[in-house]
């Protein structure tokens, strides 16, 4: 069972009983050791910083981010957008708070949805979507490259999004944390049996730079290209290492399913 699914039984099990509830009182999930915290040991992202940045809404609700690579097309993880109908999703772009309307904000409509056809509800993490019209591109919105060559190490790599607090099922201003990633040695330790090699990264152990829940499905940049999908969490406190799907075995595919080949 992955990571994430242990969390989230864990949570409705909670929910079920009445102990937690998203928005609670911070000492309420603090005196159970679970914490729902925003980008761990990050900062706020400053305006035109992560100008690839996007946030999926389902149902008008915010639930996942993403990662513009085309004009016209976001990729994410593939559980943020499963069993989620086109017509119910929303992509925005090009602002920084969840609850401000700013000049350079942009909206667009779903028309299709691809999930990569191995995904198993843990291992190639990873969806297409296509926007019904692309945005108008500006210093506020600009598309990541897809990276042909594996992911280095040692790198400062950039994680962003609008991850949980511990008072609010989100962060209201979009948040960034550098972060390294670990070998694929280490990371199958880290993993365990659910480790697929080739498709996924992970973070070096740390309590104090992380990502959260609903930071999935947002983007691990690095000079200009997307490493990385948020894709999974080493435990409920988001106090250890985290798991990415690495981008750089699926580029291939992402441009096959853009190009219609």
């Amino acid at each position: 069972m992955s990571h994430r699914m242990t969390t989230l039984r864990f949570a409705s099990a909670l929910v079920s009983l009445g102990v937690i509830a998203c928005g609670g009182a911070p000492d309420e999930a603090d005196s159970l050791g679970v914490q729902t915290q925003e980008i761990i040991g990050g900062g706020l992202a400053a305006r035109y910083e992560l100008p690839h940045q996007v946030r999926l809404h389902v149902s008008g609700a915010f639930t996942c981010g993403g990662t513009l690579i085309r004009a016209g097309w976001v990729v994410t993880a593939a559980h943020c957008v499963q069993g989620v109908t086109p017509a119910s999703m929303r992509v925005y772009a090009g602002d920084l708070r969840l609850g401000t309307v700013e000049v350079d904000e942009q909206y667009r409509a779903v028309s299709r949805k691809v999930l990569h056809p191995s995904y198993d509800g843990s291992a190639h993490d990873v969806a297409l979507l296509q926007l019904a019209q692309p945005f108008n591109l500006s210093q506020a919105i600009q598309p990541l490259t897809l990276p042909d060559a594996p992911a280095p190490l040692g790198a400062p790599y950039v994680a962003s999004g609008w991850g949980r607090t511990p008072t609010a099922p989100t962060s209201e201003a979009l948040k960034r944390v550098s972060l390294s990633i670990t070998s694929t040695a280490t990371c199958r330790d880290l993993v365990g049996s659910t480790f697929v090699s080739g498709a996924m990264l992970c973070t070096a152990p740390s309590t104090t730079a992380n990502v959260c829940t609903r930071d999935d499905g947002g983007p691990l940049a690095y000079n200009g290209k997307l490493y990385g999908i948020t894709s999974d969490f080493g435990s409920s406190q988001c106090n250890t290492f985290s798991v990415f799907t690495n981008v750089a075995t699926y580029t291939p595919w992402l441009r096959s399913v853009i190009n219609g080949t």
